[in-house]
C-alpha cells in the first residue's frame, strides 16, 4: 500500500513538472480596427503550432487593437503591454506614428516586427530593433517603367506612405532620361471622381500612364471601381498598381475595356504552401476566427510568416539551451533582469529588454520558404532574396504573370501562357472557363439595337448563370472560353491524350469547365468534379410522328372490341333473359276486359326493345310485373349505368388528349427494326456508356451504330437533333436527358423523347487536379442547392422560356367534325331505313287490300283511310293496319260530310269523317 503511495505521488511530481517544462512565451500585439483578417490569421497560426506534439513553449499572444495613427494610444498600449512583460512585438505601423515604434524599440531594446510598412518609408538607423516583414519594392515600380519606356507619368496617392514612395521613386527615376511626373492626393478615396475626370480631361498621353498608391486594400478596391465609373477603363491608359497584392484586385471591368494594368504579387499562389494554408484557414471556424472565410491578403500571409519566425527562434534558442528563460520567469510573471517586473517605461534609467539583443540575432539569422517567398533579413532587418511576381492583362487577355522581379537581378520577363508557360494559369486570379455551346447550357446571345455584346456578355445560358453564382459567391472574376476542338472530353488510346474540355483542364489551359460536362470514372482519374449540380440520364429523341386521324367510327375507340361484344352479348341474353322469365311467369300475363283471352307485354320485340331502351338511358312505358323480370331488369339498368359512364369519362379523354402514331418507344423496339438508325455524339459520355456498357441489348447498340453506313455518330449535340429533325423519323439520337427535354419545348416543337433514361449520371464543374479551388467550388456548389438556386434556373430554362404548349392551359378544345362523324352517319344511315321501311309497309298493306273482292263496289267511289290498332286486343296479336271505308258523296245537296259504314267482326258502326 505504501509503494502504491508512493508511485502515485511520483506520477502526480511527473506530471507537474512535465506541464511546467512547457513555457508560455507572451507575445505583444498591435493591431488596428480593419485588420480582421490578419488578426484571425494570426490566432489561427499560433493554435497550430501550439496543438504541435513535443513541443517545448506555448506563444500566448493577446490581440491588442489600437489606433496606430494616434501616438499617445499607440505610446500607451506599446508601454502597457511591455510591463506586463512581452518577449516580442508583432503588428502594425503608421507614418505618423514611426517616430514613437522606433524610440520605444531603440531605448529598451524590444524586437517589433511588422507587415505594413516597407523599408521605403520606414526609418533605418544604428541600432534599430524592428524587422520589416513587408519588403522594399520601390525599385520594383521604376524597373517597371523603365521596362515600358514610360516618360509621362501620374502618380496618385492617398496617403503619407505613398508619399513617401513617391519621394524615393523621383529619386530613382532621375538617371531615366525624359521621365516626368505628375502626381495628385486623393483627399477622399471613396469619392474620386471629379479628381479622375480632372485626370481624363488633361492632356492627352498616347497612353496615358497612371501609378496607383493606395494605402489598404479597401483603397484600391474603391478607386478601382470609380475609375470605369468615369469610363477611364479605355483603351489609352495604362494603369501600375504599386501594391502587393494584384490577384486580389478586382479587375473584371478591366477585360474588355482596352485598358491594361500591370501589378505586383508577393504572395505565389502557385506554391504548394501557400495553398495547403489557405485551404485550411479558409475551411477553419469562422466563429473563432472571423477572417477565414476570405483569400488571404499579401499583409496576412506576411503576419502567418512573422508568426513563423518566432516559432523558429524560439525553438532554436530552447534546443540550445533549454534554461535559457528560466531566470525571466517568476511564479509565471516576466522579470527583467530579475528586477522589475515587466519592461517598465518609467524607469529611469530606462531598462532594455534582456533578450531584445539575443532575439534580434536570431531573428536576422532565419532563413526559410514561408508564405511571402524567402524569409530572410539583412543586419538592418530588411528582407533579402525576394521575388515580386509581376502581372499584366488587357484586351481580352485574362490577368497573366509576364515577369518576376528581384532585388538583385531587377525586372525580368518570363514566358506567358501562350509561350507554353502552363503553370501560370494554375492559380489566377481571373479564372478562365472553358465551355461549349449547348442549348440550354450556354447559347449565344442575340444582338438587340445593333450594338454587339462583349465579353461574357455574348452568352447566355444555365451554364453563364451556375459561372455567374459561383463567381459571386467565391468572389473570382472569370472569362468564358469556348473549347477549340468543340468536343466534351474523350481519351484517345493512340495518341495517349485528351480531346474537349478535359485537355484543356488537364493541360492548365483553364480553371474549370462549366457545361454539360458528365461526372464519369474515366475523367474523374485525371480531372476533379465537383457534387453535382443536376442529375440526369441517357434519353432518346426521335422526330414526331404525326397525329392519328380519327376514324368514321372513332367514338367507338374508348372502349375496346371485345368490350363492345359483351356489351352486345350482354343486352342479347337481357333480352332473351326478359322475355323466357315473362313468359314463365304468371305475374307478367293479364286478362283482357270484356274477353277471356290473356295478354302478355313482353313479347320478344317488346323484351329487345326494353333492353335497348335502357341500354340508351332512355327507358319506355313497359316494366316488368314479376320478382325475376324485375330483378333482370334491375341488374341490367346497374350494368348500364356503370357502363354508360365509364364510356362517357373515356370518351372524353380520348377526344381531348391528341394521339400520335408511335414508331418506337425502347431500346428495344430499335433493336427489332431496320429502319430507323441510332446514333450519338462521337465524343462524349454516351457513346462511352455503350462502348462500355455490360448489357447485352446496349452492346448490340453500339455494334449496330459501329456498322452503321453512313456513319450515325455526330460532332454534336446540336448537329444530331438537327439530323432527327431532317430525316424524316429515320434516325433516333441518344443524348442526355436536359438536352432531350429542353429541345422538345422548342419550336416547331418537332421532336420527342420516347422511353425513359437508360442510366442515372450527373453534370459536375471540373477542375484540374489538385486545384486549390476545388473545395471552395464544391461549397458554392452545395450552397446553390440547398438556396434552391439551381432548381430554379432549370425552371427558367426548361420550362418559362419554353415555346411548345405554353398556352394549352388557356384554350378551349373543340370537338371536330371528324370526331363524332360516324354518328352522324348512323343517324342518317336510320333515318333512311326507317323511310324505307315506313314505304315498303305501306305498299304492301296497299297492295293487299286492293287484292280484295269485297273493298271494290260499282258505281261508288272508294277511298282507304289507315285506322285502328296496331295490336289486336282480344287475340294478342297484331291487327291490321287499315280498313276499307266506302263513301258515297251526294252533289245534289253540296253537303260537305259523307257518311260511311263500316263493318268490323260482324258489328256495325257509325262513322262520320268531316
Amino acid at each position: 500500500m505504501l509503494n502504491r503511495l508512493l508511485w502515485i505521488a511520483f506520477m502526480c511530481v511527473t506530471v507537474e513538472s512535465s506541464v511546467k517544462s512547457i513555457l508560455t512565451l507572451p507575445i505583444g500585439t498591435i493591431f488596428s480596427e480593419d485588420d480582421e483578417q490578419a488578426r484571425s490569421a494570426l490566432r489561427f497560426a499560433v493554435d497550430e503550432l501550439n496543438a504541435k506534439q513535443g513541443r517545448a513553449f506555448d506563444l500566448n499572444v493577446t490581440l491588442n487593437i489600437t489606433d496606430v495613427g494616434d501616438n499617445f494610444k499607440l505610446a500607451s498600449s506599446i508601454c502597457g503591454q511591455m510591463f506586463d512583460g512581452v518577449f516580442v512585438f508583432l503588428g502594425k505601423k503608421d507614418v505618423r506614428s514611426l517616430d514613437i515604434i522606433h524610440s520605444f524599440t531603440k531605448t529598451f531594446h524590444m524586437p517589433y516586427l511588422s507587415h505594413s510598412l516597407s523599408s521605403d518609408t520606414a526609418q533605418d538607423g544604428d541600432g534599430n530593433f524592428e524587422i520589416h516583414m513587408k519588403p522594399p519594392y520601390t525599385q520594383a515600380i521604376i524597373d517597371v517603367i523603365r521596362h515600358f519606356k514610360w516618360t509621362r507619368v501620374h502618380y496618385l496617392y492617398d496617403s503619407d506612405e505613398g508619399l513617401h514612395r513617391l519621394e524615393h521613386i523621383y529619386k530613382g527615376v532621375r538617371g531615366i532620361p525624359m521621365v516626368s511626373f505628375k502626381f495628385r492626393k486623393l483627399q477622399d478615396v471613396d469619392n474620386a471622381h471629379e479628381e479622375l475626370r480632372m485626370l481624363d480631361k488633361m492632356e492627352t498621353d498616347n497612353p496615358k500612364l497612371v501609378v496607383l498608391d493606395m494605402s489598404s486594400g479597401a483603397a484600391y478596391k474603391s478607386i478601382l471601381k470609380q475609375i470605369p465609373e468615369v469610363g477611364m477603363n479605355r483603351h489609352g491608359y495604362h494603369y501600375l498598381l504599386a501594391g502587393l497584392d494584384i490577384l486580389g484586385a478586382n479587375l473584371r471591368r478591366y477585360v474588355h475595356g482596352g485598358v491594361n494594368v500591370t501589378g505586383f504579387q508577393l504572395v505565389d499562389r502557385q506554391n504548394s504552401t501557400v495553398r495547403y494554408f489557405a485551404s485550411k484557414f479558409r475551411s477553419s471556424s469562422r466563429r473563432r476566427y472571423p477572417g477565414s472565410g476570405r483569400r488571404i491578403t499579401s499583409e496576412t500571409a506576411m503576419v502567418v510568416d512573422s508568426v513563423s519566425v518566432l516559432w523558429k527562434i524560439f525553438d532554436e534558442m530552447l534546443q540550445r539551451d533549454p534554461k535559457v528563460f528560466q531566470h525571466a520567469f517568476r511564479r509565471g510573471t516576466v522579470y527583467n533582469y530579475n528586477k522589475t517586473r515587466g519592461i517598465p517605461c518609467t524607469t529611469k534609467p530606462p531598462v532594455p529588454w534582456m533578450f531584445g539583443e539575443t532575439i534580434m540575432s536570431a531573428i536576422k539569422a532565419v532563413d526559410f520558404e514561408g508564405l511571402t517567398g524567402r524569409i530572410a533579413f539583412h543586419e538592418t532587418g530588411l528582407r533579402r532574396n525576394y521575388s515580386l511576381g509581376v502581372y499584366t492583362m488587357g484586351l481580352e487577355k485574362i490577368i497573366n504573370k509576364t515577369g518576376i522581379w528581384t532585388p538583385s537581378g531587377g525586372y525580368q520577363k518570363t514566358a506567358t501562357q501562350g509561350d507554353g508557360d502552363k503553370n501560370t494559369s494554375i492559380y489566377r486570379e481571373v479564372k478562365i472557363v472553358t465551355s461549349i455551346l449547348s442549348n440550354p447550357f450556354l447559347m449565344l446571345r442575340e444582338v438587340s439595337n445593333g450594338s454587339p455584346f462583349l465579353g461574357n456578355k455574348r452568352y447566355e445560358g444555365y451554364a453563364y448563370d451556375l459561372a455567374e453564382n459561383v463567381a459571386r459567391i467565391m468572389g473570382f472574376e472569370y472569362i468564358i472560353k469556348l473549347v477549340p476542338d468543340g468536343n466534351y472530353g474523350r481519351y484517345n488510346t493512340k495518341l495517349k491524350k485528351w480531346d474537349g474540355m478535359v485537355s484543356e483542364l488537364v493541360n492548365h489551359r483553364a480553371d474549370m469547365a462549366i457545361g454539360d460536362l458528365t461526372i464519369t470514372w474515366e475523367r474523374e482519374k485525371h480531372v476533379d468534379f465537383t457534387k453535382p449540380f443536376m442529375n440526369f440520364g441517357i434519353s432518346i429523341m426521335i422526330k414526331k410522328p404525326g397525329k392519328v386521324k380519327p376514324g368514321v367510327f372513332s367514338f367507338m375507340e374508348p372502349v375496346s372490341l371485345h368490350v363492345w361484344i359483351c356489351i352486345i352479348f350482354g343486352y342479347l341474353s337481357v333480352s332473351m333473359g326478359l322475355f323466357l322469365v315473362s313468359r314463365c311467369s304468371p305475374y307478367e300475363w293479364r286478362k283482357v276486359s270484356k274477353s277471356a283471352r290473356l295478354e302478355n307485354d313482353f313479347s320478344l320485340l317488346n323484351s329487345f326493345w326494353f333492353s335497348m331502351g335502357a341500354l340508351m338511358l332512355q327507358g319506355n312505358d313497359l316494366s316488368p310485373r314479376s320478382i325475376s323480370g324485375r330483378i333482370i331488369g334491375t341488374v341490367w339498368w346497374f350494368f348500364v349505368l356503370i357502363i354508360i359512364s365509364s364510356y362517357t369519362a373515356n370518351l372524353a379523354a380520348f377526344f381531348t388528349i391528341d394521339r400520335l402514331l408511335m414508331p418506337i418507344d425502347s431500346v428495344d423496339d430499335l433493336l427489332t427494326q431496320n429502319e430507323i438508325k441510332y446514333g450519338t455524339v462521337r465524343s462524349g459520355s454516351t457513346r462511352s456508356f455503350f462502348e462500355f456498357s455490360a448489357e447485352p441489348n446496349y452492346i448490340q447498340v453500339y455494334e449496330n451504330m459501329l456498322a452503321a453506313k453512313p456513319s450515325v455518330f455526330v460532332q454534336s449535340t446540336a448537329e444530331g437533333i438537327n439530323r432527327v429533325k431532317s430525316s424524316k423519323g429515320k434516325y433516333a439520337f441518344f443524348l442526355e436527358s436536359p438536352a432531350n427535354e429542353y429541345q422538345n419545348n422548342r419550336q416547331p416543337c418537332d421532336t420527342m423523347s420516347v422511353g425513359g433514361t437508360l442510366n442515372s449520371k450527373g453534370f459536375g464543374i471540373a477542375t484540374p487536379e489538385d486545384s486549390p479551388i476545388r473545395d471552395s467550388l464544391n461549397l458554392a456548389v452545395l450552397e446553390l442547392i440547398e438556396k434552391g438556386t439551381l432548381h430554379n434556373l432549370r425552371r427558367t430554362w426548361w420550362k418559362d422560356k419554353g415555346q411548345c404548349n405554353a398556352d394549352s392551359g388557356s384554350k378551349k378544345r373543340s370537338l371536330s367534325l371528324s370526331h363524332v362523324a360516324g354518328v352522324f352517319y348512323i343517324l342518317v344511315g336510320g333515318l333512311v331505313i326507317a323511310v324505307i321501311l315506313g314505304s315498303s309497309e305501306l305498299l304492301c298493306k296497299k297492295s293487299k287490300l286492293f287484292s280484295r273482292p269485297e273493298n271494290y263496289m260499282k258505281g261508288t267511289e272508294t277511298s282507304v283511310t289507315l285506322v285502328g290498332s296496331p295490336f289486336d286486343r282480344e287475340n294478342g296479336t297484331i291487327g291490321d293496319l287499315s280498313q276499307n271505308f266506302p263513301t258515297t258523296a251526294k252533289n245534289d245537296t253540296g253537303l260537305n260530310h259523307r257518311r260511311s259504314h263500316v263493318s268490323h267482326n260482324g258489328e256495325q258502326f257509325a262513322n262520320t269523317d268531316v
